[in-house]
């Protein structure tokens, strides 16, 4: 008779639980998104404006500074890209003083080096070069930390197969060449 009465509950409270059974999820449908329009620039006359190819020159870079060769490389210009090289380093001294800061302490060592090539039409093309040196202080004493840094930034008019080397301070030199 347990049994019975136990299966009668059961039996009896399925129906319920059916129907408080929650609704099912909504079905979401996924669309992809059109592809973007391409837009191309017409002139006033309806025409399509067609691109055009910008001239890339080559440029050699040549810094020598304090005896040294610090850059020689060739580097690609045009009216609409320029070029950068950079190098740094940072190093703890030949002698560290217990009584320094690690940070103060530190021998500094940096070249920037940008172009971009100028053409306004009438003198024909100049590279403008800008180059900045920092190298570190050579004291050998306790607290002799520091830095000394030049910087040399000229428009040079430069012909094809034309080199012309700028001088600057602390002995720095810039050779660029075509």
């Amino acid at each position: 008779m347990l049994v019975s009465f136990a299966t009668a509950a059961v039996a009896a409270a399925q129906p319920q639980m059916m129907s408080q059974a929650s609704p099912l999820p909504p079905i979401v449908t996924v669309v992809p998104a059109p592809p973007p329009q391409v837009v191309r620039a017409m002139r006033a006359t309806g025409d399509l404006v067609a691109d055009t190819p910008v001239p890339v020159i080559a440029v050699r870079v040549r810094v020598t500074a304090a005896g040294q060769q610090l850059l020689n490389d060739t580097f690609r210009l045009s009216r609409n890209a320029s070029a950068s090289y950079q190098e740094s380093r940072s190093e703890a001294p030949d002698i560290m003083c217990s009584t320094q800061r690690s940070y103060g302490s530190q021998q500094r060592y940096s070249l920037n080096v940008n172009l971009y090539l100028r053409d306004d039409g009438t003198n024909g093309p100049a590279v403008n070069v800008s180059v900045r040196w920092q190298r570190p202080v050579k004291l050998m004493t306790c607290g002799g930390e520091g830095s000394r840094e030049v910087q040399l930034t000229q428009t040079i008019p430069l012909a094809p197969g034309q080199s012309m080397t700028v001088e600057g301070d602390a002995g720095l030199a810039v050779t660029i060449s075509r």
